[in-house]
């Protein structure tokens, strides 16, 4: 088994031992996908890649990128830090979201930006700003999550 199915694999267990049946998983067109219930969290893994996502934004990481490891601490960051979300709309269209995640320091740090190419641009535009809170302490899962890491 390739390393990040074993990596997608430990982060599903460790998710269903701590959050139960908020976490669901399951399979389609060859990929795998766990997705948290009433959060934008997702994760997914195909032949080659270990994807974290947060609504549409999304990073792609791999070992042949050499930022396997990059991916699980954004996985467990977006679990364990406030995540702020900015929408940006036009008339009724929201036309672009940036996701950024909020560290205990007030530091933010973006993880994407979406946009759309296809909105009524002439219209004002309003800004809308949310935060979700973490969805687990750091502490409950940081041995865990270091064992992941390590894990060869």
């Amino acid at each position: 088994m390739e390393r990040h199915h074993r990596i997608f694999n430990q982060i599903t267990e460790l998710l269903q031992k701590k959050l139960g049946e908020r976490i669901k998983v399951y399979e389609e067109n060859g990929s795998q996908y766990l997705e948290l219930t009433d959060s934008p969290f997702w994760l997914m893994i195909d032949k080659s890649e270990f994807t974290v996502g947060y609504g549409l934004n999304h990073t792609h990481f791999s070992e042949s990128y050499n930022n396997l490891e990059d991916g699980v601490i954004q996985a467990f960051d977006l679990l364990t830090n406030t995540i702020k979300t900015t929408e940006y709309i036009k008339g009724k269209t929201v036309y672009k979201v940036t996701t950024e995640i909020e560290f205990p320091n007030s530091q933010l740090i973006n993880i994407g930006t979406s946009a759309f190419l296809v909105y009524p641009f002439w219209k004002k535009t309003k800004i809308k700003n949310s935060l979700l809170e973490k969805i687990i302490e750091k502490k409950e899962i940081e041995e865990d999550v270091h064992f992941i890491l390590n894990e060869r």
